[in-house]
């Protein structure tokens, strides 16, 4: 059963290199290739961690597609609930691609990881990190 996943992923990831190159390509292939959620819980509500995380998303989609190595990691939020983040798109990945599968890995890691406090989720293309503490 291990090998019959190993060689599933193997070829996800064959196929999302092509996407990468291909011109024009537009999908983003959302298989989810780890995840790793906090098990300390979810974000507090009303915590200003939220927006802070919100604008960071953002920043990761808006800048790690346009860096020279499709990565970028930031920070938000002074003293107060700071969210940390980093964004790596595969180097076989135009701009376009890399942010569209940022863009869609922005708006899903808050399902996948239950809205937790920390997470790092990858897809094929590009994988996304944050926490609410420097690393």
């Amino acid at each position: 059963m291990r090998s019959q996943v190993s060689l599933f992923l193997a070829g996800a990831s064959m196929l999302s290199i092509a996407l990468c190159m291909a011109t024009g390509a537009r999908a983003v292939n959302t298989l989810v290739v780890s995840a790793q959620c906090d098990p300390r819980g979810m974000i507090p509500s009303g915590s200003p961690f939220w927006g802070h995380l919100g604008f960071l998303l953002q920043q990761l989609v808006e800048n790690a597609p346009y860096t020279p190595t499709y990565s970028f990691k930031t920070r938000v939020g002074g003293q107060d609930a700071p969210a940390f983040g980093e964004a790596y798109c595969q180097a076989s990945c135009s701009p376009d691609v890399c942010q569209a599968c940022l863009r869609q890995l922005s708006s899903d890691i808050w399902r996948i990881c239950n809205s937790a406090l920390g997470a790092r989720v990858e897809y094929p293309e590009c994988w996304i990190h944050y926490e609410c503490f420097h690393f």
